[in-house]
C-alpha cells in the first residue's frame, strides 16, 4: 500500500494530495495513500478525497499503531482531517478505508460517507465517518458519525444510507 501514495499523482497545475495529507496531519512515519475518491456535493464543484493512513507522531495510548485520515482538495486550499485515531474513532489501529460514498442529504446540506476498519486486540469492526457540506467545504459531522455507529449501522455504505434516509 505505501507504493500507493506514489499512484495518486498531482493533478496537472494542481497539489500533490498525498504531499499536502502528510504536511497537514501529524504523521511520525508510515504514511500510505489508497486511490482517491471523488465526490460532487454541488453543481460545479467536484472535491478530490485522498484516504491515507500513517503512524501517528503522538499516539492517543502507548499501543495505539495506525490512524487514518483524508485530505480533500476542490474547494479552494487543500484540507487534511484525522478520520480515525482520536477522539470519537479512537482505536488500537485503523486498517483502512473500506468503502466510500455519498449518503442522503439532511435539510439539503450533501454528505458523504466514509467506512473504516478498524482494530483492537480482541475485535474488527467497520467505523463509519460521515462529512458535509457546509459553508463551501468539507466538514466532519460527529453527530451523524456517532449515531450511525453507535446503531450499529455503520457496518457498510448501504446501511448507513439506509440510517440516514429521510423518513
Amino acid at each position: 500500500m505505501a507504493a500507493l501514495a506514489a499512484a495518486a499523482p498531482a493533478q496537472a497545475g494542481g497539489p500533490d494530495l498525498a504531499a499536502e495529507a502528510r504536511a497537514g496531519l501529524p504523521v511520525a512515519g508510515g504514511f500510505e495513500a489508497a486511490s482517491p475518491r471523488r465526490w460532487s456535493p454541488v453543481r460545479g464543484v467536484t472535491l478530490s478525497l485522498l484516504p491515507v493512513r500513517f503512524a501517528p507522531r503522538v499516539p492517543s495510548f502507548p499501543n495505539q499503531q495506525r490512524w487514518c485520515g483524508v485530505a480533500v482538495d476542490g474547494a479552494g486550499a487543500v484540507e487534511s482531517f484525522v478520520t480515525l485515531g482520536t477522539d470519537w474513532t479512537e482505536a488500537v489501529s485503523c486498517n483502512g478505508l473500506r468503502e466510500a460514498g455519498e449518503v442522503p442529504a439532511v435539510g439539503g446540506v450533501p454528505r458523504f460517507a466514509l467506512v473504516y476498519e478498524a482494530s483492537s486486540p480482541n475485535t474488527v469492526l467497520r467505523v463509519p465517518v460521515i462529512l458535509r457540506w457546509e459553508a463551501g467545504r468539507a466538514v466532519l459531522d460527529a453527530e451523524a458519525s456517532q449515531r450511525v455507529g453507535e446503531a450499529g449501522r455503520g457496518g457498510s455504505l448501504e446501511r448507513i444510507r439506509a440510517a440516514l434516509r429521510p423518513r
